[in-house]
């Protein structure tokens, strides 16, 4: 449609030599010289005024599509980023331990002792059980 901005776009000067034969039909028509290059100014005026309306309504319509569009695709990037955060909790549920935090403590400093499963079993029951099964 066009190529160019209206808006920017300069009236010639209908009284030059180069738009004489425009004048002429004019002057044959019944104008003068001064009255022909003014109502050559004058359509041109009312044309591109109309062309400029055109190419308002052609870019605020190039907006409202890059703006849908950017939408969109804000949209798409959502909807991406909900799956990926729904298929993240999906693993933490099944991989519970794997996405346990990890305390950050002492490291114990007293030796932990293990009984052997012999004493354990003797102490739970009440029997007598020698020392030396919790000496390391």
């Amino acid at each position: 449609m066009f190529l160019e901005n209206p808006n920017l776009a300069v009236r010639p000067d209908y009284t030059s030599q180069e738009y004489e034969a425009s004048r002429q039909q004019l002057v044959e028509d019944g104008l003068t010289n001064d009255q022909a290059a003014r109502s050559l100014a004058a359509l041109w005026t009312l044309a591109n005024n109309a062309d400029k309306e055109r190419w308002d309504l052609r870019q605020q319509h190039l907006r409202e599509m890059r703006q849908r569009e950017e939408n969109e695709e804000e949209e798409q990037q959502q909807h991406l980023k909900e799956e990926e955060e729904a298929a993240r909790q999906e693993e933490r549920k099944k991989n519970k331990n794997k996405y346990m935090p990890i305390v950050c403590g002492k490291a114990p400093s007293d030796p932990t002792l293990l009984p052997a499963q012999y004493a354990t079993r003797k102490m739970k029951s009440g029997d007598y059980c020698e020392l030396h099964y919790f000496t390391n």
